[in-house]
Order: C-alpha cells, then sequence, then structure tokens
C-alpha cells in the first residue's frame, strides 16, 4: 500500500488528539509514539503498564463442520491440539511449505479465528480462500469490524481486573476468556508482542473508543506507541513478522 492512503484504526482521532506522531506502518496511519516519548513509554511498559491500539491487526473467521481440519491444513501447528479457550501461535504456508505470514489461531466452541499481520492481509486472505476448495466452512474477513487492544506490562492485571468480572488473574498463557470490560464485551487472551506479561482485548469496533477510556483515561496516562512496542519485543528476541519476514 506503498501508493495508497494509509487506513485509520478506529482510535486514529484519539491518538491525534493526545499528540501522538503519526506513521504509515502495514499500510495504517498509526501511532509511533506519544509526547512522553519512545524511552518513557518503553520503561511504562517494562516497569509499569502500557496500552497499544493494535487494531490494524488482520482477523479472519472460520466455521462450519470442516473448520478444524480447513485450519489444520492452511496454517503448520497441531489445531487438534487446541480446546475451545486456548490460542495458538502458527504461520501459514504455501503447499510447498514456504512461509506466507505468522499467526495466532484462537479456538471458541464453535468457530476458529486466524489474526494475521496488517500488511499482509490482503495476501493472507487471498491465499486462503484459494485453499477453501470443497471444504464445508464459511469464511469472513472481519478485520474493519474488529478492534484489538494490547495492555502490556508487570500492572496489566492490576489496571484490568478492576474493569471486569472475569478473573484475568487465572487465565493462562495463550489462553482466552470472554466477557464484558467496563461494559464493552471482549474476548481477553493472554497473548502479547512487547515479551511483558499482559493481555490483548478484541471487541466491535464500534465499541474501541469506549475501551480505550476505561483503560487509557481520557489525560492519555498509559498510551504506548508502536516504537516501544518493537523495542520491548526486539529486547527479547520476539520477531515484528509481517515486516521482517520474507513470504516464501
Amino acid at each position: 500500500m506503498t501508493d495508497a492512503t494509509p487506513k485509520r484504526t478506529p482510535l486514529h482521532q484519539i491518538h491525534v488528539s493526545l499528540g501522538a506522531k503519526m506513521v504509515a506502518y502495514g499500510g495504517y496511519d498509526m501511532p509511533v509514539s506519544y509526547p512522553a516519548g519512545i524511552a518513557a513509554e518503553h520503561r511504562a511498559v517494562r516497569e509499569r503498564v502500557g496500552v497499544f491500539d493494535v487494531s490494524h491487526m488482520g482477523e479472519f473467521e472460520v466455521t462450519g463442520p470442516d473448520r478444524n481440519a480447513f485450519v489444520q491444513r492452511v496454517t503448520c501447528n497441531d489445531v487438534g491440539a487446541l480446546k475451545p479457550g486456548q490460542a495458538q501461535y502458527s504461520a501459514i504456508l504455501t503447499d510447498q511449505g514456504t512461509f506466507v505470514d505468522d499467526c495466532v489461531v484462537y479456538r471458541f466452541e464453535d468457530r476458529l479465528m486466524l489474526v494475521v499481520n496488517a500488511a499482509n492481509i490482503a495476501a493472507d486472505w487471498a491465499h486462503i480462500v484459494a485453499l477453501k476448495r470443497g471444504a464445508n466452512v464459511r469464511l469472513r474477513d472481519i478485520s474493519d469490524a474488529t478492534a484489538l487492544l494490547a495492555v502490556q506490562g508487570p500492572g496489566a492485571e492490576a489496571l484490568l481486573g478492576p474493569l471486569t468480572h472475569i478473573g484475568v488473574a487465572m487465565i493462562p498463557y495463550y489462553h482466552f476468556a470472554e466477557g464484558g470490560v467496563a461494559g464493552v464485551q471482549c474476548f481477553i487472551s493472554r497473548t502479547g508482542y512487547t515479551g511483558e506479561d499482559g493481555f490483548e482485548l478484541y471487541c466491535r469496533a464500534a465499541d474501541a473508543e469506549r475501551l480505550w477510556l476505561a483503560l487509557v483515561g481520557a489525560d492519555g496516562r498509559s498510551p504506548a506507541g508502536w516504537a516501544p512496542a518493537i523495542r520491548c519485543g526486539s529486547r527479547r528476541a520476539i520477531p515484528c513478522t509481517g515486516t521482517t519476514s520474507t513470504p516464501g
């Protein structure tokens, strides 16, 4: 999307109002940092908590009787090992076994969801649709309808806990639970990119602002941009796939 106008997340205007430095990233106009600066945001995630808008990520929903077998064929990890409420880091591969994109697979009772990198949404979607063939599944690209906020750092539980009846302390790593957060229906996943403990909250795009304000506050007390996210992840040797990995 180098020649196209970058898309915007549902929180774009909030980032601008907080004085964020906006840059094109993965085809979206994203906050790279806020006025406090990259170093301060990095320390906040390492020592306290930071909240990231990662709504640019792509989400594909798979339903139907063949859903598990289909995602098993599309990705390289063992979907059969997942129970409802579990997530799995995986990768989308070609028939030749070469790399298309990395992803996270979420298994619900009645569906699976694949989360892919923003820069690869169109290519990933085309690749997956082409593999459908005779599989009895329904595929939906729900990326534009979905918002994603990441709450990362040692204080993530303390920030999130009072806002929900879900026992977030009891959610194991790479598991998730569904419920309300500050009155917004979400599912809360104990995953994240920074290398710190934390959660990722998926909700409807229309509810993103309400959820952001509950987590961050109107004064922007703990927002973090993409620069500290990448910096935190690189310190823990976590690759920023979608920009640093090359498809096969």
